[in-house]
Formats: C-alpha cells, structure tokens, sequence
C-alpha cells in the first residue's frame, strides 16, 4: 500500500522508523492494539518510542485509536466473517448445527453491538454532547 514520503525536517531518522514499523503494522494487521503492545511487539525502547509516535501524531503523519475503537473495529470485521462462514456453509449442516451456529451468530451480534454503543456514546462525549 502507497504512502506519502515522511520529509519533515523536524523529525529524526528514529521517528521515521517508528512511522515505518507503524505503518507496516497497520497494512498487515489494523487494528494493531495500543502503544504498549506495539513496543513490546516490535522490542521497541518504550521512552522513544512513545516519543517519536507523538511527534508523529502531532505532525499529522500518524493517527492514534483507543481500546473501544480497535474493539468496535475488531467486533464488526469478525461478525462480518462469521456471517460469511455460516451463509457459506448452512446447507451441509444439521439442525443441531444450524441452531449452535445461530446461537454463535447471536453472540458475535451482541458483541458488534455493544462495541458499537461504545464507541457511539465515546464520540458523543467527546463532542460534548452526552
């Protein structure tokens, strides 16, 4: 996946490492969890990196995403995928099957629902508005 070239002068080639493992990070495997799973992922020195990510951010090369955003993301890809799965193979299943894999579907449906909830009245909060 293209990105824009990182020139800004007032970041350090370690900044721009930081960005390139966040980068890559996010290509493979968005969400990629918080701060501290990305430096205890990639080894990383946990003072400069944190430091580096917020240049970035600040400069606008970054954006960062809380533990209900990554969940209300995670919880929509994998309802989307379990929907998928059972739509593909409903017709070779018995109805005990049908009805433990409706059961499942109902539980990955909660879950993509209070995630969803969560983030909502997160956003509202930040805006002020409840």
């Amino acid at each position: 996946m293209p990105h824009a070239p990182v020139t800004d002068r007032r970041l350090s080639s370690a900044d721009v490492g930081v960005y390139m493992r966040c980068r890559w990070l996010t290509d493979i495997c968005a969400p990629y969890g918080d701060l501290d799973w990305l430096i205890a992922e990639l080894r990383m020195p946990d003072a400069e990196t944190r430091s580096s990510v917020r240049r970035l951010v600040e400069l606008g090369y970054l954006s960062t995403v809380g533990p209900v955003e990554v969940e209300s993301i995670t919880a929509r890809a994998v309802a989307k995928r379990v929907r998928e799965a059972i739509e593909a193979t409903i017709d070779d299943l018995t109805p005990a099957e049908r009805a433990a894999l409706a059961r499942l579907a109902d539980l990955v449906d909660r879950r993509r629902d209070r995630a969803g909830a969560a983030l909502d009245a997160q956003l509202r909060r930040e805006l002020g508005l409840g």
